[in-house]
C-alpha cells in the first residue's frame, strides 16, 4: 500500500495547531526523508508571528541522558569502560560508588538522591521570601535554578552523608544527579570535555556540519508550560547551561546516525536497547511499541526520536515549546505525540513478525490504547471491555496480538476442561491494522491453542451483520451452525466425526 504523505501530513498540521505545538516533524523510510514539515511560531504567546521553517535553529542540551548514553556507548566500543563497572572505578570519591555499576547509573536505577530536586528546591521550600511567591513567580524562579551549569564538585557535596535512595538496580525515578556522574565520567574517561568529546566522535562522524556548541542567540528561544495552560520562557541570556544548536537536516543525520549504528556498535545497540518489564533501557524506552530516544531539558523533550529497525523506518519530532494535552475521560489524553504515532506507525506495519503473547505487565498499556472503528463498536468489545471481562471470568485466557514490539490485537479465550467448554470469547484488531491478515494469523493461533487445550468443537457467536468477520471465520474453517434474528453461531469440528 502506497502512503498518502500529502494527506498525513495536512492532518498533523491540524493536529499540531489543536494542540499548540510548534517545531518540526520528519520521517524517514530506508533511507529516504518521505516526510518533513515545519509547524508554529518562533515565539509562543506574543505578536511576532513568524512562523517556524526548516532553516530554524533548536537548541538542545548537551547533557541530558540520551546524550550522554550515546557517549558511554562510544567510550564502551573503545575499551575505555564496560557497562558492568563499578562507579568506583571512574568516581572512587562518591563513599556509595563500589555499590553501582555504570549500566544502573545509565538505566536510572542508582538510587543516587536527586540533587536538583532533593536539595535545591526542597531547601528553598523552607525560605520564606520563596514560599511567599505566587506559583507562577516561583516556577521562573526554579527554571533558572535549573539553567546553572553545576559542578561536578558542588553536586557531590551536597551528597555527603547521605543514603541511597533505594537499593541500586530496583525501578526508581530517574535522578537529576545521575546526569552530573555521567558527564563527570565521560569527561574522566576520556580526558576531554563533554562538548569536545561529542563533536569528535558524534558531530564530525556524521557530517552535522549545521551543528554548533554553546548558547546560539539566532536558535529558537525555549518554553515550558505551565500546568498545561501558559506559556513560560526561559530567560538564556546569562545561562551556563551546556547546550549545542541545530537544524533538522543535521538532526536527521542524528537520528540516522543512531538508527545505522553509525557511532556505536551493533553490541551497543542491543545493550542499549533490552528494554525492562517498564519498557526502559539505556537511554531508550518504548512508547506504543517504537523505540524511543530522548533529548530532555527541565519538564520537556527538546527532541524525540522514535525507530523501527525491523520495518527500516524512524522519525522525529523537535520542539522549542511542549504542546498541550486534551483530557478524555478519566484514564485518557489526546496529544500531538499521540497524533503522530496513530498517523505514522500503520503506514509500514505489516504481519512480519507477528506474535501472540499473554496480557500482562510489559504490554498492558499497548493492549489498553487499541481501537476499534465507530461502526463496529455495536458488534465488537472495545479494548478496556474486553480486558474486564477477561479479569472477571477466571477460566479466560488473554492474549496480545504483537507484531515486533507493537500491540495490533487482542484475544480472550475461555478454557473450561472439567466442562469441556473452549470459545473463542473476543477477537479485537485495531482499527489502524485490520484487513492486512492480522485476524486471520490471530485465529489460527486461537485454533491451534484451544485445539492442544483439548477441544475438540470449536463455536464463535458473531452479529448476524458483521459480514466481515463472518468471512474471516470462515476463512479459517469455521461454520455456520445456527442463524438467529441478531447473530450467528458458528462451529468447527478438530477431530473427525464418527
Amino acid at each position: 500500500m502506497k502512503a498518502d504523505f500529502s494527506k498525513i501530513k495536512e492532518t498533523l498540521l491540524k493536529s499540531a495547531e489543536t494542540f499548540e505545538e510548534s517545531g518540526a516533524l520528519l520521517l524517514n523510510h530506508e533511507g529516504k526523508t518521505v516526510l518533513s514539515t515545519c509547524y508554529g511560531f518562533t515565539e509562543r504567546d506574543s505578536e511576532n508571528k513568524t512562523p517556524i521553517t526548516e532553516k530554524s535553529r533548536y537548541l538542545m542540551p548537551l547533557d541530558c541522558s540520551g546524550m550522554l548514553t550515546l557517549c558511554i556507548l562510544i567510550l564502551a566500543d573503545m575499551k575505555k569502560l564496560s557497562l558492568s563497572d563499578k562507579i568506583s572505578r571512574f568516581i572512587p570519591e562518591f563513599e556509595h560508588a563500589n555499590k553501582i555499576t555504570l549500566r544502573q547509573l545509565l538505566a536510572g536505577k542508582s538510587g543516587i538522591r536527586d540533587f536538583y530536586y532533593g536539595e535545591i528546591l526542597r531547601k528553598l521550600h523552607e525560605n520564606e521570601e520563596y514560599s511567599s511567591l505566587s506559583d507562577i513567580e516561583r516556577r521562573k524562579y526554579d527554571m533558572q535554578l535549573y539553567l546553572k551549569d553545576y559542578s561536578f564538585k558542588t553536586v557531590l557535596k551536597s551528597l555527603e552523608g547521605k543514603t541511597l535512595e533505594h537499593e541500586p538496580g530496583v525501578s526508581g525515578d530517574y535522578s537529576s544527579s545521575e546526569r552530573f556522574f555521567l558527564r563527570e565520567i565521560v569527561e574522566r574517561t576520556s580526558g576531554m570535555s563533554l562538548e569536545k568529546f561529542a563533536e569528535k566522535h558524534i558531530f564530525m562522524p556524521l557530517d552535522m556540519t549545521e551543528t554548533k556548541m554553546g548558547m546560539d542567540k539566532t536558535a529558537l528561544p525555549l518554553y515550558t508550560r505551565y500546568r498545561n495552560k501558559e506559556n513560560i520562557p526561559f530567560n538564556l541570556e546569562n545561562t551556563d547551561y551546556r547546550f549545542f544548536s541545530s537544524t533538522v537536516s543535521d538532526l536527521e543525520k542524528l537520528m540516522l546516525g543512531i538508527m545505522n549504528r553509525k557511532i556505536f556498535s551493533e553490541k551497543q545497540w542491543k545493550a542499549a536497547t533490552k528494554l525492562d518489564k517498564d519498557n526502559e533501557g539505556l537511554g531508550f524506552s518504548s512508547f506504543r511499541g517504537m523505540l524511543c530516544f530522548y533529548m530532555e531539558f527541565e519538564s520537556f523533550e527538546t527532541a524525540t526520536m522514535y525507530f523501527d529497525p525491523e520495518n527500516d523506518f524512524c522519525y522525529m519530532r523537535i520542539k522549542n515549546c511542549p504542546g498541550k494535552y486534551i483530557e478524555e475521560g478519566d484514564s485518557n489524553y489526546l496529544s500531538f505525540s499521540k497524533d503522530c504515532c496513530t498517523e505514522i506507525e500503520p503506514l509500514f506495519t505489516y504481519p512480519k513478525n507477528t506474535k501472540m503473547v499473554p496480557y500482562g505487565a510489559k504490554n498492558w498499556r499497548q493492549a489498553s490504547a487499541l481501537e476499534i472503528l465507530p461502526e463496529q463498536r455495536e458488534f465488537v468489545c472495545g479494548a478496556y471491555e474486553t480486558i474486564a471481562y477477561a479479569a472477571a471470568h477466571k477460566n479466560h485466557k488473554l492474549f496480545v496480538e504483537m507484531e515486533g514490539g507493537r500491540a495490533v490485537g487482542l484475544l480472550d479465550l475461555s478454557v473450561d476442561k472439567k466442562k469441556g467448554d473452549y470459545t473463542i470469547e473476543i477477537v479485537l484488531i485495531d482499527k489502524r491494522y485490520q484487513g492486512r491478515g492480522f485476524g486471520k494469523i490471530m485465529l489460527r493461533f486461537a485454533v491451534d491453542y484451544l485445539k492442544k487445550a483439548g477441544a475438540k468443537r470449536l463455536s464463535i457467536g458473531v452479529n448476524r451483520f458483521n459480514i466481515p468477520a463472518q468471512r474471516l471465520y470462515k476463512s479459517v474453517g469455521f461454520i455456520e451452525d445456527c442463524v438467529y434474528e441478531e447473530g450467528i453461531f458458528m462451529t468447527q469440528n478438530l477431530v473427525p466425526e464418527d
